[in-house]
Parts: structure tokens; C-alpha cells; sequence
């Protein structure tokens, strides 16, 4: 494409060659008609000097004395069509001329008939071509024609003259005024050259803000400085608009991508616009390989299904799935909803896998409660029975009976009070928290320990401090603290050997319990915290848990802010790290 400057260009070159075509043609006309309008003009004078002469032969006297008004040749042509003068015949014909001659050429027929004729022709006589006018005029009540002659090479010769004089007239005006008007556009155009320099690298992409358009003129009011003006102000909203919808584009992609569900868009080609993180997670792709290609039914064929399904139908529709990702089991809902105008379609990948396993806790939990409620009461209902049956049993035998019974009972009591007890604890609220002595309750579970187990032995490393303030419910960090040593020393052959350490820190407290004990297998370390879960059933029912224990220590540290872990080795024995926040979590 040409510039707005290169056209101009062309345009003039395009003029200007015009111009030459059309110039010859002009010029001969232009030639011919000067002639012809000259010798007519020429004419007109001597015939007004021709008038004067009274007779013929005083007309053919002031002929000759009108030699120098003669072009070339001329001759009197009387209404009898006979030549009554010629000023050249007696030379080229010699002494037979005679005034009889007739002449009867076509510019004189034209003279007789309408007043004025004209001829361009050959003549014999002179052996060249000929210009001829011819010019009617009365003399004495008689229509005499005076005939003009002009050598046709004067014309050429003078129409070439005229051709050179005239182009290199024209050719100099037409170049001072491509000169004038080149400089002029050029002046006029610079704005817009500055214009277009400055939007350029953002029609390129090399920059991703319209540049301010700054215009180098003497008057920057003008037009051109008032559309600068104007652009810049245009560019300005153009730029706020485009902040504004990149802020919106950005705080909905970061909302999208904070979500916990994986988000996939794609349009009605299924070509994927977008992804969050989650979705490439669940997919198990990256943004390169997904982001602008067709959603991939090799990968995921039912999800692919469900997009095209719910565009077809347009509506939403929802499928759950098992799926295996990163070697973890996830319980997944996916939902399609249709875009509006048949545009495309979301896809929401929700993780149901933690409200299921709730549900499978919640199963396992009224399973086990079930369970270990109804063992001791199906003791209870069978000894109850067998009293009932023998009223006469011995003595010693009734009195085992009755402690079995008895026991069971206690047995119940602790199970349904330790159900109490989580239940409780699910709804601790914040106004339980109060400041307490942290060393303090560690010294009174020793004391209770040892009073439990007088052959335990406990070393209570304090560190520096003798006081460590916490907010606690002291009532509940007292029966997750209890419940860890006494498992320590349960789990431990006689005599027991624990260590309580205590660190203070400048934000939390680690608290660490050590045993020596029998040590929990590693495929059940991960699984202690469970509620009923045990790792030795039957040594569990000896010593009369029920699996609920370290379920209260968990939730009771976690719903004091902190962190419980533990680290065992089978006949090494078990380690428990507590991680308690000094002050309340402002959550």
C-alpha cells in the first residue's frame, strides 16, 4: 500500500503524463487556429485598403504596393472564378499567365459561398503543402475573394516551436508546483506521520499501552493538534476501559483460582479457554498442554460426554466418579452448565472426598458404638439370665457373676461418657478458653499417674521455666494429657519409663511424651487417631478402652489451635509432639 504522500506523487506523475498526451494535439490546433486567425486578421486589413482602388487595374496597383503585408502568397479572385492577380503565377508560370486563369480550389468555393474558407493541401506548383484562406469582399457591387497562401512547413516548424516552449513552460510550472504542493502536503501530513509513529508499536504489539501522541508543530491548535488532543483523550478511556476489564478479568481468575473446585471453560468448538490450578490438578495436565486445545476425550471421556450433553440439551448436568490421582482415592462430583447463546460450557470438578469419608466415619462410628456397647450388654443380659435361672448358685459364684456385671456396666459408663466427652468438645467455644498454668497440669496428670501406677517412673524435664501461661480449657487439656500418659503407661512392660519435656518457645509450647513401650506398628501409626480404631484389639479389651482415647487427645488439641504428632517403633517404644499457641487463635 502507498503512502498518502506516495499517492499525491503518483497522482501528479499520472497528470503530468496526461498532460504530454494531450498536449500535441492541442498544440497543432492551438497553431493552426493562430494562423488561421492571423492570415484571416491579415486579410481583413488589406482588403480595407483594396476598397480605395476604383478600377481593376487600380486594385492590381495597390496589390503590388501591398507586397509587404504578403505572407507568401496572394492572389485576387474575381466573381467570375478568374485569378485578376497573383503574386507568384508569372514566376512559376512565366509570360503565359493570363488574368483568364480560373481557379477553382476549395477554400475559394468555400470564401464565394459563406464569406470565409480555409484549406491545408499540396501544390503543384510549389511542390510542397500550403495553408490557404480565402476571404470574400465586395468591390464596387461585385464579390471578389482574396486568396492567402502560407508554406504548411512554417506551420510545422512554428507548432513544434510552440510544443517545446510550451512543455518546457509547463513542465516548470507543473514542477514548482509538485515542489509547492509536495512541500505543502508534507507539512500538512506531518502530524499525521507523528500520529501513526506513535499508535505503531502498539498496532505491533511491541507495547502493551497506546503512547501518549505528542505533536511537533509550530500551532499545535490546529486541526491536526486538536486530533492529537482528541486520540489522546480516546486513548485514555480506551486505556482505563482496558485496566478495568484486565482488574475484573484478573480478580475473577484469582477468585476462580482460589477456589477448592477445579474450573474448566471451553467454547462450542470445546477449544478450552480456561482452567484454575485444581482443575490441572484433577486432569493431571499443565496450562501449556491444555489451554487453546480441544478437551481431550482420550483422558476423560465422560466428562467430555457431560460438556457436549448439557450444550445439547442445555441444561446442567452432574455425574460422580472414583478417581485415582497421585496414589490417593478421590470421591469426585463433576457438573456441566451450558454458556449462554449456546457459547460453550463450564465444568466444575468438586472434591467430595473428605464429606465422604465423614460419612464412612459416621457409618464406622455407629458401627463401632454399636459394637461396643452391645457387647457388654449382651454380658450383662447373659449373666443377668443365668441369675435369674439359678436363684440357689453359690455365693462365691454369685458375687463373680454380679462383678462381671459390674464392670460391663463401667465399661458402658466410660464408652458413652467419652462419646459425651467429643460430642462436647465438637461445640467448645472460644469463652472456655481462659489463661492457664500449662506446667501446672502436667505436674497434677504426673501426680494422678503415679498414684495409678506407683512403678512408673516419670522424668519432668521443665527447661528454664516454672510457668507457662496458655489458654486452655483446663478441665479438657488435663484429660488429653492424662489419657497420653496413662497410655504410656499401659502400653509399656512394668516398670513403665516416661519422659515429659517441655520447651518454651516465643509463640507456642512443645510438650513431648516419651515411653519405652511395646511401640505401635507402622501401618497403624497413621490410623491411631481414628475413633475405635485399636491396634490390638484384644489387649485393647483387657485394659478396657474402646479405641476412643487418642480420637479425644486429637480433637482436643486441635480445638485449642495446636498440632499433635507421633513418631513409634515396635519394642522401642512410641513418641507423642504437642504444638500449643501460646495466645488464642483470632480466626
Amino acid at each position: 500500500m502507498f503512502s498518502f504522500r506516495q499517492k499525491i506523487f503518483i497522482s501528479y506523475i499520472g497528470v503530468f503524463l496526461l498532460f504530454l498526451v494531450l498536449l500535441f494535439p492541442f498544440a497543432t490546433k492551438t497553431v493552426d487556429e493562430i494562423v488561421a486567425k492571423t492570415m484571416s486578421d491579415r486579410a481583413d486589413e488589406m482588403i480595407v485598403k483594396l476598397k480605395e482602388a476604383k478600377t481593376d487595374d487600380a486594385l492590381i496597383r495597390r496589390m503590388k504596393e501591398l507586397k509587404w503585408m504578403i505572407f507568401f502568397r496572394v492572389s485576387i479572385i474575381t466573381d467570375e472564378r478568374k485569378v485578376l492577380y497573383d503574386s507568384h503565377a508569372k514566376k512559376l508560370l512565366g509570360p503565359s499567365f493570363s488574368q483568364d486563369y480560373t481557379l477553382d480550389h476549395p477554400e475559394v468555393a468555400q470564401a464565394f459561398r459563406v464569406g470565409v474558407g480555409y484549406y491545408e493541401g499540396y501544390s503543384r506548383l510549389f511542390k510542397q503543402d500550403f495553408a490557404y484562406m480565402a476571404k470574400a469582399f465586395d468591390f464596387h457591387g461585385k464579390t471578389y475573394v482574396l486568396r492567402m497562401a502560407f508554406p504548411y512547413r512554417y506551420i510545422i516548424s512554428l507548432t513544434r516551436d510552440f510544443e517545446i516552449g510550451f512543455l518546457g513552460l509547463a513542465t516548470l510550472v507543473l514542477l514548482l508546483f509538485s515542489i509547492m504542493t509536495w512541500f505543502i502536503i508534507n507539512h500538512l501530513t506531518n502530524p499525521i506521520q507523528q500520529i501513526i509513529r506513535a499508535v505503531k508499536p502498539y498496532q505491533e504489539g511491541t507495547q502493551n499501552v497506546i503512547p501518549e501522541i505528542r505533536i511537533r508543530s509550530s500551532n499545535t491548535k490546529d486541526d491536526f493538534g486538536k486530533l492529537a488532543m482528541t486520540l489522546n483523550s480516546l486513548s485514555q478511556r480506551i486505556q482505563s476501559h482496558i485496566n478495568s476489564l484486565t482488574m475484573e478479568r484478573n480478580e475473577k481468575e484469582a477468585v476462580l483460582e482460589s477456589l477448592v473446585e477445579g474450573v474448566v471453560a471451553v467454547d462450542n468448538s470445546m477449544v478450552v479457554q480456561f482452567a484454575n490450578a485444581m482443575a490441572l490438578k484433577f486432569l493431571e495436565k499443565d496450562k501449556d498442554t491444555i489451554l487453546g486445545k480441544n478437551f481431550s476425550s482420550s483422558e476423560k471421556p465422560s466428562w467430555e460426554e457431560l460438556l457436549k450433553r448439557c450444550q445439547d440439551k442445555e441444561e446442567v448436568l452432574k455425574i460422580s466418579e472414583r478417581l485415582k490421582i497421585e496414589g490417593r482415592t478421590l470421591f469426585l462430583d463433576i457438573v456441566a452448565a451450558p454458556k449462554k447463546a449456546r457459547s460453550g460450557a463450564i465444568l466444575v470438578i468438586q472434591d467430595n472426598t473428605s464429606q465422604h469419608k465423614i460419612l464412612e466415619m459416621r457409618k464406622d462410628f455407629i458401627a463401632n458404638a454399636s459394637h461396643e456397647l452391645k457387647t457388654p450388654i449382651t454380658v450383662i443380659r447373659g449373666f443377668a439370665e443365668t441369675l435369674h435361672d439359678n436363684p440357689e448358685l453359690p455365693l462365691e459364684t454369685t458375687t463373680e457373676i454380679t462383678g462381671k456385671i459390674v464392670r460391663s456396666c463401667e465399661r458402658m459408663t466410660t464408652l458413652i461418657k467419652d462419646l459425651l466427652t467429643l460430642a462436647d468438645i465438637e461445640h467448645l467455644q472460644e469463652s472456655r478458653l481462659v489463661p492457664c498454668d500449662i506446667i501446672e497440669i502436667l505436674e497434677v496428670c504426673v501426680s494422678m499417674l503415679q498414684d495409678a501406677h506407683p512403678t512408673a517412673e516419670v522424668i519432668f524435664n521443665l527447661g528454664q521455666t516454672d510457668s507457662i501461661a496458655i489458654s486452655a480449657d483446663k478441665q479438657l487439656m488435663e484429660l488429653a494429657l492424662w489419657n497420653l500418659l496413662e497410655n504410656a503407661a499401659k502400653y509399656s512392660n512394668p516398670p513403665a519409663h516416661i519422659t515429659v519435656l517441655v520447651e518454651d518457645r516465643s509463640e507456642d509450647v512443645v510438650i513431648t511424651i516419651a515411653d519405652k513401650g511395646i511401640g505401635i506398628p507402622p501401618e497403624d501409626v497413621e490410623h491411631i487417631f481414628q475413633r475405635f480404631y485399636t491396634v490390638n484389639r484384644m489387649h485393647s479389651k483387657k485394659m478396657g478402652g474402646a479405641g476412643l482415647g487418642l480420637s479425644l487427645v486429637e480433637t482436643i488439641i486441635s480445638k485449642h489451635n495446636g498440632k499433635i504428632s507421633v513418631e513409634s517403633e515396635v519394642g522401642k517404644g512410641t513418641t507423642f509432639t504437642i504444638r500449643l499457641p501460646k495466645r488464642p487463635s483470632t480466626n
